[in-house]
């Protein structure tokens, strides 16, 4: 008779399912971004080995150079900041689609919340996944839509008087999302809006520095309030 308890059985299939998720995640992530990766690039290619147009090698030089100070270092404070929250088959998708910041994370996130399970969990993990594939969807649907019945259109979209109004898009939804959590626990919010404020008033400051600055401020800020037990949940604290 087997001394292993049907227990024990069940958390080893388990964990042995959760390796094999991740596993497959990274195998079919790393597969479908190479050639998203590859297909990105076919169009100049195309350009140059067919038709031979090609710019000038010093402004190639100079706007890749330009183009990666300003993304690699936002690039890897995304990564560092988003993968704890969505998980490795969320951040594939998010990177291979991309509008990451202005869609896939609020969309993460209000699942998450909605879901009632936390970040940098399991099913955390797949409520992002989720959540985000149903974004891609939905957007794709949203844009082929707009593509056709934009056209009538489009002679007023351009029209000066009402173009303010979509340069406010992005604000207002990272605004309502931002207004929803301050709401939950206004003291966790007070020094991240403060510091965000200073930063913005200090100049023309890269992202690249900011948001780092606002994520450590925000981290500390909201350990020492835990730590006082001046915000709610502060008792499961260490």
């Amino acid at each position: 008779m087997s001394d292993k308890s049907p227990l024990v059985s069940i958390d080893s299939r388990h964990g042995a399912a959760e390796d094999n998720y991740e596993k497959q995640s990274h195998f079919i992530g790393r597969i479908t971004l190479s050639a998203g990766f590859l297909l990105s690039v076919l169009p100049p290619l195309m350009l140059w080995l067919v038709y031979g147009i090609f710019p000038p090698i010093k402004s190639l030089i100079e706007g890749i150079v330009s183009i990666t100070v300003i993304m690699l270092p936002v690039s890897i404070v995304e990564v560092l900041t988003f993968a704890p929250m969505m998980g490795s088959a969320a951040m594939y998708l998010s990177y291979l689609t991309g509008n990451i910041s202005n869609l896939k994370i609020p969309s993460a996130a209000i699942s998450i919340e909605a879901a009632s399970v936390q970040p940098s969990t399991r099913q955390g993990d797949i409520i992002a996944t989720i959540a985000i594939t149903g974004s891609v969807i939905a957007s794709t649907l949203v844009l082929v839509l707009g593509f056709i019945l934009i056209v009538p259109v489009s002679a007023y979209m351009e029209n000066p008087a009402i173009k303010p109004a979509f340069e406010q898009i992005l604000p207002a939804l990272f605004g309502s999302i931002g207004a929803y959590y301050i709401l939950k626990e206004w003291k966790l919010a007070v020094a991240p809006v403060i510091a965000a404020i200073s930063l913005n008033l200090a100049g023309d400051l890269p992202t690249a520095i900011t948001i780092p600055v606002c994520i450590a401020i925000s981290v500390l800020a909201a350990r020492f309030l835990h730590k006082r037990k001046l915000v709610k949940g502060a008792d499961s604290v260490d």
